[in-house]
């Protein structure tokens, strides 16, 4: 009988019988919900968005900002190629403020382009401030964000709409 052979039966997506893609989708989706959950988020604290010293870049409009986070852009406004650092304390702060979405939306943005070939990989998330200032000063082509309590002199800090840290009118809060 035709319809005994054809009973549905339930198939494993995330196991060992899913493709390699649906497993590392599956690995990177678990990885950053983990992080996700597990990561503080101080509320209004002002975000500074910082680029290597060496970096001729000056300001930045929101826009630009935005469309570089979201991967929509791979370079600064001076044709140079971007490296993105994340600060993962202040990841949520800055994802609702200066890219305008809910932090999960971001990510699962970013996901997307990944299993596309849109993109190699997630931008470099960093727990701690101090990490993020040696990623920014390890690499010229830097661009990354953290608290504006622990900025110094070894990064430069944008202006952003004209505006920076600590300015009236900052956005990124």
């Amino acid at each position: 009988m035709l319809l005994g052979t054809n009973v549905m039966r339930p198939t494993v997506m995330w196991g060992a019988t899913a493709s390699p893609s649906r497993r590392r989708l599956a690995s990177t989706f678990a990885a950053f919900v983990s992080l996700a959950i597990g990561t503080p988020v101080a509320a209004h604290a002002q975000v500074a968005v910082v680029v290597n010293p060496s970096n001729t870049l000056e300001e930045l409009s929101l826009e630009k900002l935005r469309r570089l986070f979201l991967g929509q852009v791979r370079s600064f406004p001076t044709g140079a190629r971007a490296r993105l650092a994340w600060h993962s304390g202040s990841a949520a702060t800055f994802d609702r403020t200066a890219l305008g979405l809910q932090p999960e939306v971001v990510r699962s943005r970013w996901m997307a382009m990944i299993f596309r070939g849109e993109a190699k990989g997630f931008p470099t998330e960093l727990a701690r401030s101090d990490d993020v200032k040696q990623f920014i000063r390890s690499h010229a082509d830097a661009i990354g964000f953290l608290p504006q309590a622990d900025v110094d002199g070894s990064v430069k800090v944008l202006t952003i709409e004209g505006k920076r840290p600590g300015d009236t009118g900052y956005v990124i809060r």
